[in-house]
């Protein structure tokens, strides 16, 4: 029973409140413009696949297969600033969808931070949150990779993450644009060790 307790709240943890009607509109107050500009500017080169991450652990089966190229897309970071992910062709790339209300996600920024030097891109996508909210807790965190804006969720539907049940989720991805590994659930010291050898191989 007491499995079945600490179970139900990691995954309360890893999903929005839905009374909280910012957690459902990414973009808010004076972010708003530039959300409806990403809308415009996002496109993805691949449907949504499969089913949801989950909470925690690396169990279960969601978004593009790894071996298969990962879905281009294009947006706004949180300052604004255009990004593609195909400008970042030939590095190692730790796509990681996260949000500032995900307990499991705060552990992971220090081993991102960690992992975000030279020849490896760490590309953090905003996951059911508002721009002032995730900006804020970067910020404060010591964020040294962008946030990345994903107003309507087309990011997190080509790789098949979803509310339920939850992320984070983190896609490994090689210099040629294929992803390589994906884990499901907050990253420790191995497991970001592991996502950067396997995008390192190819």
């Amino acid at each position: 029973m007491g499995a079945r307790r600490a179970g139900a709240a990691a995954e309360r943890s890893c999903r929005p409140a839905l009374s909280d009607s910012r957690r459902r509109h990414p973009a808010v107050g004076p972010r708003r413009t530039l959300a409806t500009a990403a809308v415009a500017a996002l496109v993805l080169s691949a449907p949504a696949w499969g089913t949801a991450c989950r909470s925690s652990g690396s169990g279960g089966s969601a978004g593009p297969p790894v071996g298969q190229p990962a879905p281009l897309f294009k947006t706004f970071d949180l300052a604004g600033r255009p990004l593609a992910l195909a400008d970042e062709r030939g590095k190692v790339v730790l796509l990681n969808f996260w949000a500032s209300w995900c307990t499991p996600c705060r552990s992971e920024f220090p081993r991102l931070r960690e992992a975000n030097q030279s020849n490896v891109v760490v590309l953090g996508v905003v996951f059911h949150d508002s721009a002032s909210s995730a900006a804020a807790f970067m910020r404060d965190h010591g964020a040294t990779w962008p946030g990345l804006i994903d107003p309507k969720g087309q990011i997190a539907d080509a790789y098949g993450v979803h509310q339920k049940p939850g992320i984070p989720v983190t896609f490994a991805i090689d210099g040629q644009g294929v992803i390589r590994a994906r884990h499901l659930g907050p990253a420790a010291d191995a497991d970001v060790r592991q996502l950067v050898a396997a995008a390192s191989v190819a």
